[in-house]
């Protein structure tokens, strides 16, 4: 059985109104006594262009709806020219050719946008030094970059439309890899998807990982001389300053005392600078531990000699700790040039010892201005001064936590500065 639509419907219906005319009219003319002549002639006349009027009816009202199919199936090939017309001023076909019209000038810009965006991005992709390659959804080369042709050896348009296979690249659960083993132990692949002509794109990038490596030792051992350079600087600069000290010195019986000490300072100094130097690796590696007793004043006095007035010891009482000597030694060099440097030059620095029932604590405070990057503070290279290098407070935490000890630095309560506390167990496991 014929299913009725539209088109067959509108048939059917003018059928009906031309059959319904034409039985009217000829039983009309029949019961006035007209013969045969005057229906043909009704016939003829009327009837057959009746049913050119209605056929035209029928197509005036299916037409509209041909052009409209037509015009959705450009929009849909992206050809925004074709455009739904209508001679009508008003009603509804105007409104309709007004609304496709609208909706054609949309796409048409959107089209545009999508296009200049990917323009955009191939041209990025060009100026870019790593090779990037572009597969369609079949895994067809569809751009890439002059990288890539380098790396290929051959330019990239000329291998346009080749398969992902052909570079042995292949793609597993949405996954890129190297189907060659040693492609994929020399480059990495990142990849990413990108709208490109109605579908989704897959952009490679390829990463050697040789040279990644190579940069990341590069950088390891920058790092590392500024350490080492940091950690020196500050040791020898105490000492640069005694030995100076030393030379306005006459030598005499009366000096002598002074003289030894200074000595014995420097030369303490530097061995521990020299086993510093010797074991450091890196901020974050562990350093082994060599812990000896030490009374808290034979670990002090050291420190108020080198730094001689600017320097203040207050200590409660003296009791011992178990620690690697040279290496809390650094940590205290570290702190009090801080304090020193946030000090101005007529600011002391106080060394307050003390104790509780589990923990020692030594206290280094300043007169300077105090803490105004808290949350950065123990973030490797981040600094605030202008010839800083970040890495003496990530080096102290570091130091003191192996002691299973804490490092905490905040501004002082009862003056302004700030206030470095070195907490250590009194009894190490």
């Amino acid at each position: 059985m014929m299913t009725l639509n539209y088109e067959r419907s509108a048939t059917l219906f003018c059928m009906l109104v031309w059959l319904l005319l034409a039985s009217l009219s000829t039983g009309l003319l029949l019961s006035l006594g007209s013969g045969w002549l005057g229906v043909i002639t009704l016939w003829v006349l009327g009837l057959c262009p009746a049913a050119l009027l209605l056929q035209h009816i029928k197509v005036h009202l299916v037409q509209p709806f041909y052009h409209l199919t037509t015009t959705i199936e450009a929009m849909r090939l992206e050809d925004y020219g074709q455009r739904f017309y209508s001679t009508d001023k008003s009603g509804i076909l105007a409104q309709l050719q007004t609304e496709t019209s609208q909706l054609c000038d949309h796409l048409q810009a959107y089209k545009s946008a999508r296009d200049h965006q990917a323009i955009l991005l191939f041209r990025l992709i060009e100026q870019l030094p790593s090779p990037i390659v572009v597969f369609d959804e079949s895994n067809t080369l569809v751009h890439a970059n002059d990288a890539f042709s380098n790396w290929t050896g051959k330019p990239w348009q000329t291998q346009r439309r080749l398969r992902a296979a052909h570079f042995s690249l292949t793609q597993t659960n949405g996954q890129w890899q190297f189907s060659h083993p040693s492609l994929a132990q020399q480059w990495q692949i990142r990849q990413s998807q990108i709208p490109i002509d109605d579908s989704h794109a897959h952009l490679l990038i390829l990463t050697d990982v040789q040279s990644v490596v190579s940069q990341a030792q590069r950088d390891a051992w920058q790092k590392m001389i500024r350490i080492l350079s940091h950690e020196i600087h500050n040791s020898l600069s105490p000492i640069k300053s005694l030995a100076q000290t030393l030379q306005m010195l006459q030598p005499g019986a009366d000096t002598q005392a002074d003289f030894e000490q200074a000595l014995a300072v420097i030369v303490q100094r530097s061995d521990g600078l020299m086993s510093f130097v010797n074991r450091y690796a890196s901020v974050a590696r562990q350093h082994q531990l060599h812990t000896e007793t030490v009374s808290i004043d034979a670990l002090l006095s050291p420190m108020q000699v080198l730094y001689d007035t600017r320097v203040r010891c207050s200590i409660e009482q003296n009791f011992a700790l178990h620690v690697d000597i040279s290496l809390l030694e650094q940590v205290l060099v570290n702190l009090i040039t801080n304090a020193l440097e946030a000090s101005d030059e007529t600011g002391m620095v106080d060394i307050i010892v003390g104790k509780t029932a589990q923990y020692a604590f030594i206290d280094i405070l300043d007169e300077g201005q105090g803490v105004t990057n808290p949350d950065n503070l123990f973030v490797p290279f981040y600094t605030t001064k202008p010839n800083g290098k970040g890495i003496g407070l990530v080096l102290c935490k570091n130091i003191v936590e192996q002691h299973n000890g804490q490092l905490t630095l905040v501004n002082r309560t009862d003056k302004a500065g700030a206030r470095a506390r070195i907490q250590l167990p009194l009894e190490l496991a």
